[in-house]
């Protein structure tokens, strides 16, 4: 068991990795802070059509006119998910309600299907309202995460994936891409930067 954690946790760093290549790769440019970050206009968000935990049809697009923050999240996790999820809602805490940014929760595990069950972890997570999950088929939901360059590696009793955020501006523009381990100033600076 301990090599199957050794594995994917190397095939992960090296997923990460690469991921961050192929971002870099689209001319942005790397900020001083600990994320990186596109001018307006420079890298539209890929679009995202998926389902809502109740099952309504859910697109990005329908978020547009507001900051959004798109990130991915396996409802079952114990582990890196739940603290992203904190820091994320210790940035937006400190904004005024009417300028918090949305919050997608792309899910990595397409055998949740259950809105009691979405409800149950979002409750876990102590999720402030700006969050949202988006979850769909496998092959719906492969096709976001490859778009946004996230790996998913389900191990024997977690789902590895790609630990980041992504802050899209009102037009639908990516603004910033913020790679865990990031901290609560990270995501306030990236959220601030996608308003300029």
């Amino acid at each position: 068991m301990l090599r199957w954690a050794l594995i994917a946790a190397v095939a992960l760093a090296a997923v990460a990795a690469v991921s961050l290549t192929m971002v870099l790769r689209t001319d942005a440019k790397p900020s001083v802070e600990r994320f990186v970050t596109w001018q307006a206009g420079q890298q539209p968000a890929p679009p995202i059509r998926l389902r809502t935990a109740a099952g309504a049809p859910f697109r990005l697009a329908s978020l547009r006119g507001r900051t959004t923050i798109v990130t991915f999240v396996d409802p079952h996790c114990t582990t890196f998910c739940p603290r992203e999820s904190l820091v994320i809602d210790d940035a937006v805490r400190t904004l005024p309600v009417a300028q918090r940014p949305a919050i997608v929760a792309v899910s990595v595990d397409p055998t949740v299907t259950s809105p009691r069950v979405f409800a149950q972890e979002s409750k876990r997570f102590r999720w402030l309202p700006q969050w949202r999950w988006a979850t769909g088929s496998h092959a719906e939901l492969a096709r976001v995460w490859h778009a946004y360059h996230v790996e998913v590696i389900p191990t024997k009793d977690d789902i590895t994936h790609t630990e980041l955020a992504y802050v899209v501006d009102a037009k639908g523009d990516e603004r910033a891409l913020l790679l865990w381990p990031f901290h609560a100033i990270d995501v306030s600076r990236a959220i601030a930067s996608a308003s300029s």
